[in-house]
């Protein structure tokens, strides 16, 4: 080649660069031009000294600068570079075709003390994007130049790897619902809570030898570094995650064509109340579904500003408010009221979306009614949850009251009526553990006055018939309760069921009202070891009497027939009512739908007639 202005020139620093030039070194290539004289790269360097003298020397370009160390140990030649004796510096080819700003494609490199910054610019984003460029164009023209893409090849390679496994730990978080970012988020310390990610990169990397040299060459890189292991790449792939399931979802509430919603407000750890919005279809096979579509943040409580808010969802995401046939919600007045609720405002517009109360919500209520409506109920639970709390607030006592149970006591909890179950449950299993306990605690001097006190206080409470009827009465009572409850959160059941469970519900509490001498006797049977067995309390209230009363005192009952007809029965009766105003609900909604049971019967019954033929 001769050195001219034209593109054919072999050395890089007079080429006259135009579109014809790009094409001709992307088609064909160019020289790196290794084997010239590198005498005209001489360059002198001047050093002073502390005394005060200086003396020169010289560097020159030599061909260990066309090779470099890539990430994985591999050494590879430079073949983006090309030597230009006119200059005695080096271009970058890719840079230089594609008019990158820097000295590496202006006038060339030359500063041969500083070998860092060719290491530098070839790791920069900018060559990299030349170099893509340059692959294109001569993809374009018809010729893979698989040599000068090498590197970038084995680099993309490389960061796909590290992405990979950052992937799947993000899938196996996110899919379990566990936090990602601890106090301080730093690989390889094993004093500060680095989170639940950083763990599981290292978990890993023992039995990954490719990721525990990726997080031991770039775990702590600081800002500015590439490394895709800090929050802002686990972050990005958790939206992008949730924008494809989000996407699947409407795609598959768009096929079925109909769906119903669900929304509840709960505030979140920060005291931020939240709206969570759920879509309820059924899939072609049959199967209904439930999906959280997302949490929709300062709706309000009005049920103006909360229909606003549910109708903006469904906007967002392209759903045909025209296709909503179902609403369920809690039985808040802003939510469930007949006239201006929420239910109300959306039946307005779309008469066909008929309103469900939530079943389990409703089945809560009527336990949360039953439980306040007497005196000797609010006592029992009051004392039940004393009883936890006097035992829990203190080490010893726990350990004392483990030393005469195999299992411990349960706190009550005011939203779920499960934990109450559970607290009459360990109260009846551990009734006299709980007894011996608290004698201890009474008789030991060694205790405060005050815990003494408690204990004592604690310990009258236990010996009462009422407390030992209320434990053998609620357990039987909140476990039929919970199991109901349980069935009726299955994604899966339809109304039909939640009337039968219901009614089911409803003939148990008829029942139980006829089994008061049943509860009595077993109450009593926790006190055959005592030498006395106590008797109910007879707390009746005196009522002032009218002046044109007689004075005959009237008909007064024993202590006995005065906890049953007073408690017991204002306990069942309540339950029964409650029960009963709740069903209606799901009773005038089936009613509507009946005929699709019958059909589903029908169907049944010839099925069952037609093997019978057979």
């Amino acid at each position: 080649m001769q050195k001219s202005c034209g593109h054919r020139c072999s050395d890089s620093g007079l080429w006259n660069l135009d579109e014809k030039t790009r094409d001709y070194i992307c088609r064909n290539g160019f020289s790196q031009n290794i084997n010239t004289d590198f005498t005209h790269s001489k360059k002198e360097y001047l050093i002073v000294h502390k005394s005060g003298g200086h003396r020169t020397f010289n560097r020159y370009l030599n061909k260990d600068w066309f090779k470099t160390v890539l990430v994985n140990g591999e050494t590879c030649q430079r073949d983006y570079l090309s030597y230009s004796e006119t200059n005695g510096s080096v271009y970058c080819i890719p840079c230089y075709l594609f008019e990158n700003q820097t000295v590496f494609s202006k006038k060339g490199f030359s500063n041969w003390k500083y070998p860092e910054k060719l290491k530098k610019h070839e790791n920069s984003e900018a060559h990299k994007i030349c170099v893509y460029k340059m692959k294109q164009r001569a993809t374009d023209l018809g010729r893979i130049d698989t040599t000068i893409t090498l590197q970038l090849k084995i680099e993309t390679n490389y960061w796909i790897n590290v992405l990979t496994r950052v992937c799947s730990v993000v899938k196996s978080l996110a899919s379990h619902g566990l936090p990602f970012r601890g106090t301080e988020e730093k690989y390889g310390s094993s004093v500060a809570n680095s989170g639940n990610f950083i763990m599981a990169m290292e978990l890993v990397a023992e039995y990954d030898p490719f990721l525990s040299q990726h997080i031991s060459k770039y775990g702590n890189p600081g800002k500015g570094n590439t490394s895709y292991l800090s929050f802002y790449t686990y972050e990005q792939f958790i939206s992008i995650m949730s924008e494809k399931v989000l996407e699947t979802i409407i795609k598959e509430v768009k096929a079925v064509t109909y769906f119903s919603i669900s929304i509840d407000s709960t505030p979140d750890i920060t005291h931020i109340d939240q709206l969570s919005f759920i879509i309820r279809y059924v899939l072609p096979n049959g199967e209904p579904v439930e999906r959280f579509i997302g949490f929709i943040d300062d709706a309000g409580h009005k049920a103006e500003s909360l229909t606003e808010a549910i109708f903006s969802i469904l906007k967002k995401y392209d759903l045909n408010v025209c296709f909503l046939r179902g609403q369920s919600y809690d039985n808040a007045k802003n939510m469930s009221g007949i006239y201006s609720g929420v239910q109300a405002r959306i039946k307005d517009i779309i008469s066909l979306a008929d309103f469900v109360p939530c079943s389990a919500h409703s089945l809560n209520l009527v336990g949360m009614c039953a439980a306040s409506c007497c005196e000797e109920a609010n006592n029992f639970f009051s004392f039940t949850q004393n009883l936890y709390v006097y035992f829990s607030s203190s080490t010893y006592r726990w350990s004392l009251l483990k030393k005469y149970n195999n299992s411990t006591l349960k706190s009550l909890s005011d939203t779920r009526w499960s934990a109450r179950d559970d607290a009459c449950h360990s109260l009846k299993t551990n009734w006299a553990g709980v007894k011996k306990a608290l004698l201890d605690l009474k008789h030991d001097k060694l205790q405060k006055p005050l815990t003494r006190s408690e204990a004592e206080g604690l310990l009258r409470q236990l010996s009462r018939l009422e407390t030992s009827f209320m434990t053998e009465f609620w357990n039987d009572v909140l476990h039929t309760f919970n199991k109901t409850s349980k069935l009726l959160q299955s994604v899966q059941i339809d109304l039909s069921t939640v009337v039968e469970l219901y009614n089911s519900l409803f003939s148990y509490v008829k029942s139980v009202r006829e089994m008061f001498q049943t509860y009595y006797d077993a109450a009593k049977e926790k006190f055959i070891d005592c030498n006395k067995i106590p008797e109910f309390e007879n707390k009746q209230r005196k009522r002032k009497k009218h002046f044109d009363e007689s004075n005959d005192p009237g008909h007064t009952f024993d202590s006995q027939n005065n906890f049953k007809i007073n408690t017991f029965y204002v306990i069942c009766d309540n339950l029964t009512v409650e029960l009963n105003k709740r069903k209606s609900a799901y009773d005038s909604i089936i009613s509507k739908y009946s005929f699709i049971l019958k059909i589903y019967e029908l169907e049944i019954l010839q099925k069952s007639v037609k093997m019978q033929k057979n």
